[in-house]
C-alpha cells in the first residue's frame, strides 16, 4: 500500500537521470565534435609519426567508449523508469 507512491517517483526520477545523462552524453560529443582538432606531428621518421597517430586514435576510441557507456547507462535508466511507471494500476 505505502510503495505505490514510492515506485511512481522511483520511475519518474529513474526517467530523468536517464534523460539527463543522454542529454549530457550528446552535449559533450557535440562540444567535441566542434571543438576537435587533429593532431598530428611529423616526427623525424616514420616510427614517431605513427606512434603519434596511434596516441590520437586511442585517446579518441576513449572518449567514444566513456559517450557509449554514459548513453548505455541513461537508456537502461530510462528502460526501467517507463516499465515502472507503465506497472502501476490505473487509479480511476
Amino acid at each position: 500500500m505505502f510503495n505505490k507512491p514510492i515506485d511512481k517517483y522511483t520511475g519518474i526520477t529513474l526517467i530523468v537521470v536517464g534523460a539527463v545523462l543522454i542529454v549530457i552524453a550528446a552535449f559533450i560529443a557535440l562540444q567535441s565534435f566542434y571543438g576537435y582538432t587533429v593532431q598530428i606531428s611529423k616526427g623525424q621518421n616514420l616510427e614517431d609519426t605513427i606512434t603519434s597517430l596511434v596516441n590520437v586514435l586511442v585517446e579518441l576510441a576513449i572518449k567514444l567508449g566513456f559517450l557509449g557507456v554514459i548513453v548505455w547507462a541513461g537508456s537502461i535508466l530510462l528502460k526501467y523508469g517507463v516499465q515502472s511507471i507503465k506497472s502501476m494500476p490505473v487509479i480511476k
